[in-house]
């Protein structure tokens, strides 16, 4: 598992959402960096990691990045843990795992619910871009907007150069973890616990008929508690800390830093 680090300070490991790598991180690694030595990470099957037998279930996902996790990160010292997406449901998983070493668990709209389909995604499929380069790119500018942000003023060639390359690399299906229902148990297991610290981002555009907004985060409630750390960010979609790396910048680091 290839892991790009940078900074000084505590530990704090980024989990990229699916279909990504660390470059799903790419605007909020300076900033934290700051503060904090930033392990942002390239999971297994993802940007320039070694891939996982095509087999793999989800459960046994989360094993392998426990093991290539405790690989990594040996010993006691302290961490801080931050997951988008695909990324919320392993690093959840993983904070549960290796309690009480985790303080703190930022999860910036997370996967890992119970599986189900509340509607149907209008996405297109990346196989009918074939090997062509442009329609590549707009097939990666349709599912931006579908699936990660709000504005399509939000696209710039940057966004859809880090977009194309995440898709090149993907070589493992994500939703067989975002999809598996996880998330939940593991967020009661630490609430009970009361091992580690949990804030909730959400961005106010993240919220349609196939991800209603209210519903999920209502979910995260209950499972954490009534005292929930939830905080809408604005002018963003899912893709948050991309969208408004500015407001999830300035949350992460009060988070982090308490």
């Amino acid at each position: 598992m290839v892991v790009h680090r940078s900074g000084h300070g505590p530990d704090l490991v980024l989990f990229h959402g699916g279909m990504g790598s660390w470059k799903h991180w790419i605007r909020n690694v300076e900033p934290l960096a700051e503060r904090f030595t930033v392990h942002a990470l390239d999971h297994p099957g993802y940007g320039d990691s070694e891939a996982v037998p095509r087999e793999t279930t989800g459960r046994q996902y989360l094993e392998v990045m426990r093991e290539l996790f405790a690989q990594q990160f040996p010993g006691r010292a302290p961490l801080r843990f931050a997951g988008f997406s695909f990324g919320g449901a392993i690093a959840a998983h993983l904070a549960r795992r290796l309690a009480p070493r985790v303080t703190h668990l930022c999860l910036v709209s997370p996967a890992g619910f119970p599986p189900r389909t509340f509607a149907e995604r209008p996405t297109r499929s990346y196989r009918e871009a074939g090997d062509d380069e442009l329609l590549l790119r707009e097939v990666c500018r349709h599912n931006l907007l579908v699936n990660m942000l709000s504005d399509p003023a939000s696209i710039s060639e940057e966004t859809l150069d880090i977009q194309v390359d995440c898709v090149r690399k993907t070589r493992f299906n994500s939703r067989k973890v975002s999809a598996g229902g996880t998330l939940l148990g593991d967020l009661a297991h630490l609430r009970e616990t009361g091992a580690c610290r949990i804030r909730l981002l959400w961005g106010e555009g993240d919220d349609s008929a196939f991800r209603p907004a209210a519903t999920l985060i209502g979910e995260v409630r209950d499972a954490v508690g009534g005292d929930l750390d939830v905080h809408r960010i604005p002018r963003a979609g899912h893709w948050s800390a991309y969208e408004n790396a500015p407001e999830v910048n300035r949350l992460m680091l009060e988070f982090f830093a308490s």
